[in-house]
């Protein structure tokens, strides 16, 4: 187990195009992400693409201006909004899919933002691989995520895959014991 600054510590070294999932208990979650958000960027040109089918995009976008977390490098893709409530619309840089099933089109706006905002580094998040999995069966989840992997792998992107440790699940950690090079579990 690591600490939210331990991690921070841990992120500073990792390698381009590594990828790592992070376990996190529901009492670091908003810490964890904050960190990822303004520490792991900052003094480099980064690009984050957060890929959220758990939390709305929207809340966490409320939560970095709560915070003054500077949110200019940071793009969301939002699996969850507009299966709950349509697409809004009101926030920049937030670009919807219709649900946590469509795999394919979350894999394509990835490959879109990394495109269409080019930086020196880019770090993809994946929150949650759980949320997924309560929507799609497992062999396509594990399908998917070792085809993104390997194409942000392509792109020597940082890729961070978060899961919920109150949602443990033996059959999640083994997928992605099989994808990632490193597996944290993130405490407070």
């Amino acid at each position: 187990m690591v600490s939210v600054d331990e991690l921070k510590e841990k992120l500073k070294v990792m390698e381009p195009g590594s990828a790592i999932a992070l376990k996190v208990d529901v009492d670091a979650y908003f810490e964890m992400v904050t960190a990822i958000a303004e520490e792991f960027p900052k003094g480099r040109e980064m690009n984050l693409t957060y890929a959220t089918s758990t939390i709305p995009a929207e809340t966490i976008i409320s939560i970095l201006d709560a915070l003054e977390i500077k949110r200019d490098n940071i793009h969301f893709i939002d699996a969850v909004s507009y299966m709950t409530m349509g697409s809004t619309g009101r926030e920049k840089g937030v670009t919807f899919v219709e649900s946590p099933t469509m795999l394919e089109y979350i894999m394509l706006k990835v490959e879109y933002l990394l495109k269409k905002f080019p930086a020196q580094e880019n770090t993809v998040i994946l929150d949650s691989i759980n949320s997924l999995a309560i929507h799609n069966d497992n062999r396509i989840l594990a399908e998917f995520l070792h085809i993104l992997v390997s194409n942000l792998r392509a792109y020597d992107c940082y890729s961070l895959i978060i899961s919920v440790a109150e949602q443990e699940s033996e059959d999640i950690d083994n997928i992605l014991a099989m994808v990632c090079d490193d597996f944290m579990e993130v405490t407070s």
